[in-house]
């Protein structure tokens, strides 16, 4: 049963999410078909009308949350983590559980982030948020010994900034870790990485894969 609560946005539940080492709650809108569409960043400082795809629990974030808790305070423990298209944000809770050194959330929604900090306030848990697009997720900060991101290979817009940032926002011994659920785009994007990136992939419960991509 979730308990019904007051979000940052409109009325929200908080949902337990059973990980590897304990329940995690996170916070989100109670009934996603009626949240607004919302004036979002686009391509050249454009704002185009998005969808909220951000006020659901998906698959992906779902099973890359549980990777990251499986990974644990063992192998993140003073790690700077980084989430993209982090929507309700629950892998970057879920790393900052697990002793990252510092974890910022990321999402051109302001409202999904608005969401993320609250369900970290409710937790207890460290971690920073900014409603940016991919192309400025980065922006003037040091590079990420951890990025994070869930089904964001949804669109050729997408997929192409993607593969652009990543080289900018991760460290030189680094990992990306993609979650993806067998996107149309996710073939050709994969390619691409790997004439600059060693990938390797292992699967996720629900149908998700988890790409690793590590510097040569």
């Amino acid at each position: 049963m979730h308990r019904r609560v007051t979000g940052p946005t409109g009325p929200g539940v908080l949902e337990e999410i059973a990980l590897p080492s304990g329940p995690l709650t996170v916070l989100r809108p109670a009934d996603p078909d009626v949240v607004a569409f919302e004036p979002v960043p686009g391509p050249g400082g454009s704002e185009e009308l998005h969808p909220p795809h951000w006020a659901r629990l998906w698959p992906a974030g779902r099973a890359l949350a549980h990777a990251v808790d499986e990974a644990g305070p063992g192998w993140l423990a003073g790690r700077r983590v980084l989430e993209l298209g982090c929507g309700l944000g629950l892998p970057s809770l879920a790393a900052a559980r697990a002793g990252a050194g510092t974890v910022l959330a990321t999402d051109r929604s302001a409202a999904a982030v608005a969401w993320v900090a609250a369900s970290a306030r409710r937790c207890g848990l460290a971690v920073g948020t900014a409603a940016v697009p991919f192309d400025r997720a980065g922006d003037g900060g040091a590079r990420c010994d951890l990025v994070l991101a869930a089904d964001v290979l949804y669109g050729v817009a997408a997929a192409d900034a993607l593969a652009a940032l990543l080289p900018r926002v991760t460290a030189p011994d680094g990992q990306v870790w993609l979650a993806d659920p067998g996107r149309p785009e996710t073939p050709r994007w994969l390619a691409a990485a790997r004439e600059v990136w060693t990938v390797t992939t292992r699967p996720l419960p629900d149908g998700v894969d988890l790409h690793v991509l590590r510097r040569p």
